[in-house]
């Protein structure tokens, strides 16, 4: 089932001039790039998985910090820094939680703007990926998610509270929530609602991939299951999902293949009309990116009800065999055309998210040398 979500008097000439450009490459200026992660900060032999959220008075960027190598599994806690001067430099790290030696994972933040409140999802799990998938084990040992807040532009956070059984089935195995920032709901009737991607399998075995939205009606305190995606006929095989609300209300959902397509068809497309519950069907196997088998990352940059152009951005590396070379895509026809717009990162690049730090400047995170360093960089959008 083909949506068809654009809208009829769409910038036109500006799709035109967008196409008719090379690429910007941004690669080879570090005037504008920080590390706030790195090997050895902190006593971490590696840290994974960053993501990104700005509140009223700071840039905050997460991180799985990986304490003695960098496997998926392991002693794992989710750490964070602080930044008041838009990433150019960062305060000291900060745990913010640590289970022992039991992997804390997943961090996905989303920021309530009204409440300056800040919304922390992360999952907890005391066996491997491998293991999840494979074996049988005891219902208590299953993956569980918890939510956190704060209220004070991350400086303190609320007690994490389990919601494990709101946002998960009995009979999901693999539950990894983003990894990417969530989202609010900007219009229609659904305004306010919060939601986030979740990675799911729902069977036995390494073939049973799958993703979901999980959603909260009241500023992140409780949660539901929304849109599940079972298929597992179709040629996606999802898995970490990024998602993003069109000006019409739709949410436009863009997921990675977990065993990779056919060549150049290594990301899923699909949408969900009702504020999260549901989602158009089949999922579509996309070439319009030019990805490996990766996370990725989706943002709003403008709309044209605030005076700017409908402007969608993509994080991804471009190279559909390796994880390298970072770029920026945009669409201004909300999701249903994609061009190269920037290149961030010359080399090993690897998972990514993205926020606006104002309405200049987009900030990138990202992991890099061979997952030994995630970089933060600032880039001027001119569109």
């Amino acid at each position: 089932m083909r949506i068809n979500i654009i809208i009829v008097n769409i910038f036109l000439t500006s799709c035109f001039l967008l196409s008719s450009q090379e690429p910007v490459d941004l690669s080879k200026d570090p005037s504008t790039v920080s590390t706030p992660f790195y090997s050895g900060l902190n006593g971490y032999f590696s840290y994974r998985i960053p993501t990104l959220i700005q509140s009223k008075k700071a840039l905050l960027a997460f991180a799985e910090g990986r304490k003695n190598s960098t496997s998926d599994f392991g002693n794992i806690d989710v750490v964070y820094r602080r930044s008041t001067n838009n990433g150019k430099t960062w305060e000291p790290i900060k745990i913010l939680v640590d289970e022992d030696t039991i992997a804390v994972q997943n961090p996905v933040p989303i920021y309530v703007k009204e409440q300056n409140k800040i919304v922390l999802l992360f999952n907890v799990t005391s066996q491997s990926e491998h293991d999840i998938l494979n074996k049988d084990y005891d219902p208590k040992d299953e993956r569980k998610a918890f939510v956190t807040f704060s209220k004070d532009d991350g400086q303190t956070w609320s007690a994490p509270k389990n919601i494990t059984k709101e946002v998960k089935l009995p009979h999901w195995r693999w539950h990894a929530i983003g990894p990417v920032h969530g989202i609010e709901l900007k219009n229609g009737k659904h305004k306010g609602r919060l939601v986030a991607p979740v990675a799911i399998s729902i069977a036995k075995g390494p073939k049973a991939y799958c993703m979901a939205l999980i959603y909260s009606d009241d500023h992140g305190e409780n949660w539901k299951i929304g849109a599940v995606d079972t298929n597992l006929t179709d040629n996606v095989q999802s898995n970490e999902t990024t998602i993003v609300e069109l000006t019409n209300g739709y949410i436009y959902v863009n997921t990675r293949d977990q065993n990779g397509g056919s060549e150049k068809k290594n990301r899923g497309e699909s949408y969900s009309l009702d504020g999260g519950l549901s989602f158009t069907e089949p999922i579509i196997e996309s070439n319009k990116f030019p990805s490996p088998i990766v996370q990725s990352s989706l943002l709003r940059w403008s709309t044209e009800s605030s005076g700017k152009q409908n402007v969608l951005l993509f994080s991804t590396p471009s190279n559909t065999q390796k994880r390298e070379d970072l770029i920026i895509m945009v669409s201004l026809d909300e999701s249903d055309s994609w061009e190269i717009l920037y290149k961030v990162h010359d080399g090993f690049s690897a998972y990514s998210d993205m926020v606006k730090l104002n309405n200049k400047t987009l900030g990138v995170i990202y992991e890099t040398d061979n997952y030994k360093k995630i970089k933060f960089k600032r880039v001027k959008i001119k569109i």
